[in-house]
Order: structure tokens, then C-alpha cells, then sequence
């Protein structure tokens, strides 16, 4: 009998390109409908604001806090671990357990009694929430060949804006719905419109999660690869390990003692930093501090006669999240030399700081959408539905358009998708400010379609571009390090900045304009990512081999 192993292929098979299945077509809708709840349990804060203040007492600024930078801060470094975790274990399984927890936590957020209590849940939501994306990620990787990942990533994406959209169309519909068919008296069991909102919203993710658990099967890791960092998911013990031990390297004082036991100068370089990440921190909470008026700047705690601030608690969030970050970075480098050297390059920062700054321009201007257009144009709580649609489809589908055109443009230059980034960021940065002196509402909400389509065109081809730069292995670490940038410089800068121009200026429209700035910094990241971005990936295996990694 003739041994099949030993024959030559034919050439076409050789050279044919993998196709992706039907099955992964179902798993990527599937991970975009978690991606939807997902969006849905974040925004929903945002749609029960104003029932929140009446029955809590709340003021704007502890809103701002569980919007931005609370949740920012857990879902970006709780990323990080959880990536991590990814990595080692079954990624299928990852996503249904982060899934009902942030489902739960939503949930519970509506038997909140409390600010305390609703922070709590929140927080619970973010760290569930940080679970997904980086196993996502890496099995939707494993799922299509490389030429359609940016289309992949990019449709995936598009949960975003439908997320978003649903959560203004739907948690409006709850609450209209609550408030006109139950009284106080009449409420079941006692609950508010508010409360059946996040109820509402909550409860639905965990039969998602159990449909995820019964109908995806967990893919052989780097499947499409060649054959670069295959390998398959380990134990679930091994796994939480490592995600504790990952979780050490960030917060002090295991961060600062496992940076001591490594060496003089890694523990010199760690205390160099948290000594600068608080002086900085400090520094910028008194400069802005002294800017705003004290009822733009309120109390939201008493520790020991120390009042804590809100201006406090943003910059002290952010400096925690700077250490955490570079103590991360430093660890990986002792431990994984070959994962420090394929992310720490030049190219895969300029990626990550793209889309970190891309998401503070959309971070800093969504929230403020209907606070500016009901000053200039008159508009109240009935736009809701018309935004909503807006949002939720020009979102989607400048997503999905943007990863198919990036996929096209991939097979006519190396740096093809970084081109389609910049269109987008050329696009938005034009519309943008278009909406944004737009003289009635009608060409605001048209600028505003046509800016967010093309703005959000990046998210896809950015994403996909800084998995191309890593091996199979490295995927969910890298996708918690892209959206570490995304959410701690976007969600957690993004929104109190602006609105920190807004308050110190008393201009709205000006804050929203000014940080339209940020587009010229992206300019010239993206034109520093086109020149070098297509060595750096043609010579990944190379690079990892060098590195000591075993390809």
C-alpha cells in the first residue's frame, strides 16, 4: 500500500486557502450576541440615570464614576488576568462562566439599596465583562483563516454599537413600560422601573451562557497557523494559577516584592514608578482641582477627616492603573522573555495607543450626545429611540464594512489594513466636527451617522492587525494589552476629560470639540505603523525563534 505521507501535494492544495465553516459562522453570531449583552450591561447605568438620582440621592459625579473610570479601571486590569487565564484554559468555557457572572452582577445591581451597593455590583460587572473579549478573541482566531479575521473581529465588533443602540431603544421600552402599567402600590414585588431594568437586561445572559456551554466545542489553538504555537487549553487548576500569580505581579505589594526577589534593578525601576505614578496622580488632582468650582468637585467620601473628591478618585483610579500596567509589563519580561519581546516593539505600542485614542475620542463624545443636543437643538428623552437606531446601525455597520474593506486591502499591501485606518480616522475626524457645528438637529444626527460609521471603521483592522503580531499562544494576553489601552485611555479618560473642559470653560460644545485634537496624534501613529508594520510581521517566526520561543 502506497504511504499517502510520502507523495507531494498538488500545488492548488498546497496553496489553497483554508475556508471557515458554517459552524464558525454560527459561533461568531453567537459571540456577537454576547457581545451585544455584554454593551447592554454596560450602557444600561447611562438609561436608568435619572430614576437612580431620584430614588438613591445620587449626584452626577458618582454617575460619571460607575460609567468611566470605576468601571473602566476593573474591566481594563482585571483583563489582564483573566487573558491569562484564557490562555491556559478552555476558552469556551471562560466565556460562559464571565458571562453569567456579569449577567448575575447586573442583575443584582437592581436590588442595589444604595451608591455603595450599586458600586459593588458594577465593579462585578466589569471584572465578568473583562473575561470575554480576550477568550473571544482568541477563539474566533481559531476559527477563520487569517484572511478573514479583520472580517471577523470586525462583525464581532459591531455588538458595540447594536449593544449600545439596544440599550437606549430597549431600556427606554422597560421603564416607559413599568412606569405607565404599575403604580408604587401596584409594583411586583415592589420593583421600580429602574430595578426591572437591570433585572430585565441581567437574568436573559445566563440561558446565553448555557446555550454557549452546550453548542461551541473548544478549537485546537493556532488551527490556521501553520503549525506557529499550536496547542491545547490546559487544566482548569493550571489556568487559575496563573491568573493569581498574574494578578501578583500587578498590585502592591506582591508586585513590588516579586519585583525585589528579581533584582536590584527591576525593583528600582518598580518603586521609581509608583513613586512617579503618585506624585503625577496628585499633581493633576490639585491642577484640576483648583480649576473647578467646589460644586463641580464634590465629596464622596470622609476617610479620617481626609474628604476624598471626585477629581480625586479619576486621577488616583488612573494612576493605579498606570503602575498596575508597567508592573505587568515588567513581569512578563522575566518570565515569558519571548511574549515581552513580540508585544514591547514599537509597531504593536503604536496599535494599541491607535485604538486607545481612537476610544477616548468615542468615549468623550457619546456620553455627552444628548446633554449637548438638548441645549442647542431642544430635544428631550423622545430622540432616545431615533439616536438609538443611529447608533446601534451606523456603529454596525461601519464595523463590519471596515474589517471586509480592511481584508480586501490586506491582499493588496502588507499594510492594507492600517490604510483603512486611516481613511477612518481622516472620516471621522471631518464629520465629527461637522455634527458637531451642525445648525439644526437633522444635520447633526446626519454627521453624526456618517462620523461614527467611518470613525469606528479602525476597530477592526487595528484589532486584527496586533493578533498577526503575536503567536496562537499569546493571543488573549495580547488582546487584554490592546484593550487596556482602549478602556483605561478611552473609558477611563475619555469622559471625565471632556467633561472637565465642559466644566471648567462652561462650554459644552467647545470640550467636544477640543478633544477632537487627539485625531492628530493617530495620524502620526498610524503613519509610523504602515512604514514598519509589514517586516514585523513577515518575520514573527523568526522574532519568536530569536526570542527563545520553541516554533
Amino acid at each position: 500500500m502506497t504511504d499517502i505521507t510520502t507523495e507531494p501535494l498538488p500545488t492548488s492544495t498546497i496553496e489553497a486557502e483554508p475556508k471557515a465553516s458554517g459552524y464558525a459562522w454560527y459561533v461568531l453570531a453567537l459571540m456577537v450576541l454576547i457581545y451585544v449583552f455584554n454593551f447592554l450591561d454596560r450602557q444600561v447605568i447611562t438609561i436608568v440615570a435619572p430614576a437612580l438620582k431620584a430614588d438613591l440621592d445620587l449626584s452626577d459625579a458618582q454617575l460619571g464614576l460607575l460609567f468611566g473610570t470605576a468601571f473602566a479601571l476593573f474591566f481594563g486590569l482585571f483583563g489582564i488576568p483573566l487573558a491569562k487565564f484564557a490562555d491556559g484554559w478552555s476558552r469556551v468555557n471562560s466565556i460562559a462562566v464571565g458571562l453569567s457572572f456579569w449577567s448575575i452582577m447586573t442583575a443584582v445591581s437592581g436590588l442595589a439599596g444604595n451608591f455603595t451597593q450599586l458600586a459593588l455590583a458594577r465593579v462585578g460587572v466589569g471584572i465578568g465583562e473583562a473575561s470575554a473579549n480576550p477568550a473571544t478573541y482568541s477563539l474566533l482566531q481559531d476559527m477563520f483563516p487569517k484572511s478573514k479575521r479583520g472580517t471577523a473581529l470586525s462583525i464581532y465588533s459591531s455588538g458595540i454599537y447594536i449593544g449600545v443602540g439596544a440599550s437606549l431603544i430597549l431600556g427606554g421600552a422597560v421603564i416607559g413600560y413599568w412606569d405607565a402599567n404599575f403604580t408604587p402600590a401596584t409594583r411586583p414585588f415592589g420593583i421600580s422601573g429602574w430595578q426591572a431594568t437591570f433585572l430585565a437586561f441581567g437574568i436573559p445572559g445566563l440561558l446565553l451562557a448555557l446555550l454557549v456551554k452546550l453548542t461551541v466545542k473548544e478549537p485546537p489553538r493556532g488551527r490556521f497557523d501553520g503549525g506557529v504555537g499550536t496547542g491545547v487549553s490546559g487544566s482548569f487548576g493550571s489556568a487559575f494559577r496563573a491568573m493569581l500569580s498574574e494578578m501578583a505581579t500587578m498590585f502592591p505589594p506582591t508586585s513590588m516584592l516579586r519585583a525585589w526577589r528579581s533584582g536590584t534593578n527591576p525593583f528600582a525601576a518598580n518603586m521609581a514608578v509608583a513613586a512617579l505614578a503618585v506624585i503625577v496622580g496628585w499633581a493633576i488632582t490639585k491642577w484640576t482641582g483648583a480649576m473647578l468650582a467646589p460644586a463641580k468637585n464634590l465629596a464622596i467620601a470622609n476617610i479620617g477627616g481626609l474628604e476624598i473628591t471626585t477629581n480625586a478618585v479619576q486621577w488616583g483610579a488612573i494612576a493605579i492603573g498606570a503602575y498596575a500596567s508597567f508592573s505587568w509589563i515588567q513581569a512578563i519580561a522575566r518570565r515569558d522573555p519571548p511574549m515581552a519581546k513580540l508585544i514591547a516593539n514599537p509597531v504593536f505600542a503604536s496599535l494599541a495607543l491607535i485604538g486607545g485614542f481612537a476610544s477616548f475620542i468615542s468615549y468623550g463624545l457619546s456620553p455627552f450626545f444628548f446633554v449637548y443636543a438638548g441645549k442647542a437643538f431642544g430635544i428631550g428623552p423622545e430622540a432616545g429611540l431615533k439616536v438609538g437606531l443611529i447608533l446601534a446601525f451606523s456603529g454596525a455597520g461601519g464595523t463590519i464594512f471596515g474589517g471586509m474593506l480592511s481584508d480586501w486591502a490586506r491582499k493588496r499591501h502588507p499594510s492594507g489594513r492600517l490604510f483603512v485606518v486611516l481613511f477612518a480616522m481622516t472620516g471621522g475626524m471631518i464629520f465629527h466636527y461637522l455634527m458637531m457645528t451642525a445648525t439644526t438637529f437633522d444635520k447633526f444626527l446626519l454627521f453624526l451617522a456618517i462620523g461614527n460609521g467611518i470613525h469606528i471603521m479602525w476597530l477592526g483592522p487595528v484589532a486584527a492587525s496586533t493578533q498577526d503580531l503575536v503567536l496562537p499562544r499569546m493571543r488573549g494576553t495580547a488582546t487584554a494589552l490592546f484593550l487596556l489601552g482602549t478602556n483605561v485611555i478611552g473609558l477611563g479618560l475619555g469622559p471625565y476629560v471632556t467633561g472637565l473642559v465642559s466644566d471648567v470653560t462652561g462650554n459644552l460644545q467647545f470640550a467636544m470639540v477640543s478633544i477632537l485634537c487627539v485625531y492628530g496624534l493617530n495620524f502620526l501613529l498610524i503613519f509610523f505603523a504602515i512604514t514598519r508594520y509589514p517586516q514585523m510581521e513577515a518575520s514573527l517566526a523568526d522574532r519568536a525563534r530569536a526570542a527563545g520561543e520553541a516554533v
